[in-house]
């Protein structure tokens, strides 16, 4: 499938690392913006993070890992150039001179130090759009904090609220906050862009993890203000009941089912059977279930485990009932749902051609006129020569000589060769 071209002619450089950026600007390289990734051999933990084929990393483990595919390098161009030798920086700022876009999720300062901040780049290109990723932001009192996704769910309060009911805070995602970051990212850059286009002017945008966590917890924020404190729920509701998740035939197989109303539970009751636990007077209120809704997960967990999960989800949707198997990433990958909509998209890395083709994840939309798909995943400074050359006018010659002095690579030093 060939890419949109929506973002055809815009040109972004990103100095960019982890998850959170990456998987901004991955929405962009979709998008048919060239996005030229700068990298450094100093700083290769994306490249180390993998998952690995076979979970080994290889011979060549700087272009294997299946995270580049995923977001790191999808689509994008990759210029491995050393920013702090003042070499490095003068072609980069060449570079920056025709970009549209410059971003980075370094802590504030840094790019300052380097020489990089907006001022410096708009005064080189006063149509540039900037944009830092951060934890807290470039001013306040926090600012210079560090941070991962883990530290900022706690930051952000959400670490607060989740939690089985009465029980500590516990994590809910492993990267919901990364996520979360890279989409405020990619909208954050194309509101930008479509700005300049009114304007013609460029801008500085200061976006941050952990007020992107704080909105999504407004309903908390309110009632804070209200006096209004609650104990974690775990997957129990407000005033829903039942709801919550429950175990089915199998190994860890899961089904989770909501009840909104009386005629909800009616229908869920006639499901069940009409066993004589369910015909109580305690469950014929929505605020009787709620209130009893202990003892009424207990008894429906009696009744779920007996079934098979997505059985039992098709036969309580046909009933009017809110219900869903818990899905495990391998049963999605064979879901006839995702098939027919062809959310998966298929692709083989050239950097790790005995693992095949293998699906990833796609956008959560779709319309025939913006096409989208994996068209290429960028080694470790593949494009060095073709990007100097052709935006910095350099000769096979200069490319080779910044090669020999370390300015620019292709592949880690030799004593960083081992993994």
């Amino acid at each position: 499938m060939t890419r949109s071209e929506i973002l055809s002619g815009i040109t972004v450089l990103t100095l960019e690392q982890v998850h959170a950026l990456p998987w901004g600007t991955s929405y962009l390289a979709d998008l048919g913006a060239r996005v030229i990734r700068i990298e450094s051999k100093k700083h290769l933990q994306d490249r180390r993070a993998g998952p690995f084929p076979n979970n080994t990393a290889g011979s060549s483990w700087w272009n294997e890992g299946g995270n580049l595919t995923y977001y790191g390098t999808r689509n994008k161009e990759s210029l491995c150039l050393d920013v702090t030798n003042s070499k490095g920086k003068e072609l980069f700022l060449t570079i920056a001179k025709s970009a549209d876009i410059i971003t980075d999720n370094f802590r504030p300062g840094t790019m300052r130090r380097f020489g990089l901040d907006h001022a410096s780049l708009a005064a080189i290109n006063p149509q540039i759009i900037t944009l830092s990723s951060t934890a807290f932001g470039y001013t306040g009192p926090w600012s210079r904090a560090g941070s991962r996704a883990r530290t900022v769910d706690a930051a952000c309060g959400l670490s607060s609220l989740t939690g089985y009911e009465n029980g500590p805070s516990m994590r809910a995602s492993n990267n919901y906050m990364d996520h979360s970051v890279g989409n405020n990212v990619a909208y954050a850059l194309l509101l930008a862009l479509y700005q300049r286009r009114k304007t013609g002017m460029g801008m500085r945008i200061d976006l941050t993890m952990q007020e992107t966590g704080v909105s999504a917890i407004g309903p908390a924020i309110l009632e804070a203000q209200r006096g209004i404190t609650r104990t974690r729920m775990g997957c129990s509701h407000l005033w829903k009941a039942p709801h919550n998740v429950y175990p089915c035939a199998g190994d860890d197989r899961w089904i989770a089912i909501s009840v909104s109303t009386d005629a909800e539970w009616v229908s869920l009751r006639n499901v069940i059977g009409l066993p004589e636990w369910t015909m109580t007077s305690q469950y014929h209120s929505q605020s009787g279930r709620h209130e009893h809704r202990g003892a009424l997960d207990d008894k429906l967990s009696t009744w779920t485990m007996q079934h098979d999960a997505e059985t039992l989800m098709n036969r309580l949707q046909a009933a009017g009932v809110c219900a869903s198997a818990v899905y495990t990433a391998e049963d999605l990958l064979g879901d006839p749902h995702f098939e027919e909509r062809g959310f998966f998209w298929t692709f083989e890395n050239k950097h790790t051609a005995t693992v095949g083709k293998r699906q990833y994840a796609g956008r959560p939309f779709r319309s025939p006129d913006i096409p989208m798909s994996i068209d290429s995943v960028a080694g470790m400074g593949e494009h060095n020569e073709k990007l100097l050359s052709e935006l910095c006018g350099l000769s096979v010659e200069e490319i080779r000589t910044l090669q020999e002095e370390g300015i620019i690579a292709d592949q880690p030093d030799p004593e960083d060769k081992t993994f």
